[in-house]
């Protein structure tokens, strides 16, 4: 499973918790790719159809500027929750490719990425832009319980002092669950993966004791679905 940004190295590694960590070197991150896909408009019509249905009228779109494959936009919508409306982002493209997931391996060859705020901020927009298109520039995958250091070392993101690496989860929020049972293309159908900050101890947890030890500290503390810059480590 992917962990680290950047260009991947043939030797891997497994944590005590036994994820298979990857290295990647920051310098071949972002690699351009210029041209179209052959079904980009038949699955960005596939996808627009499933997202009016499923989050409305979107208040704006954060667009891709260069011609990359895939060509990945952000989708702003709002939601009514318990303390105001709830800013939804949500990645529009990054399905339109497979991903180069290993044949054994039951895991979504497409996906998109879901990430809940209390405003929209284009840094956000862009950082969702840069995962997505992680995948496909090192021919590699990202699935539910994987993460990825926001750099190496990794860096604080997001205004955040402590929050560093990101870590991939199914949507918490019940109306984001079951989207691979709406949205298939190809044959495939597509999963929203949420975009959850964690802590560096946080991610040594989870790669020393697995996910399940991160999920059972999310249960404890309550950790909400929307993303708190201020949060502190639960570790």
């Amino acid at each position: 499973m992917p962990e680290w940004f950047g260009k991947k190295k043939p030797e891997t590694e497994t944590s005590a918790g036994g994820s298979v960590i990857h290295r990647y070197s920051e310098a071949d991150w972002s690699q351009t790719k210029v041209g179209f896909t052959e079904n980009a408009a038949k699955f960005g019509k596939a996808r627009d159809e499933v997202y009016q249905r499923r989050f409305g009228e979107a208040k704006q779109v954060f667009h891709e500027v260069l011609p990359l494959i895939p060509h990945v936009d952000v989708m702003e919508y709002y939601r009514e929750g318990k303390d105001g409306k709830v800013c939804t982002l949500v990645t529009s493209g990054m399905s339109d490719l497979a991903m180069n997931v290993p044949l054994k391996t039951e895991a979504p060859r497409r996906i998109e990425l879901i990430f809940y705020s209390l405003e929209p901020k284009r840094e956000y927009a862009e950082t969702m832009r840069l995962l997505a298109h992680f995948p496909h520039d090192q021919k590699t995958w990202i699935g539910a319980f994987h993460t990825i250091p926001n750099g190496n070392p990794p860096a604080p993101l997001w205004g955040s002092p402590v929050l560093d690496t990101f870590f991939f989860l199914p949507p918490l929020v019940k109306k984001d669950q079951g989207f691979e049972n709406e949205l298939i293309l190809d044959g495939d159908g597509v999963q929203l993966l949420w975009i959850v900050p964690l802590t560096t101890a946080e991610c040594n947890l989870k790669l020393a004791k697995g996910a399940t030890a991160i999920l059972d500290l999310f249960q404890k503390n309550r950790h909400p679905h929307v993303f708190d810059p201020n949060r502190k480590s639960y570790v």
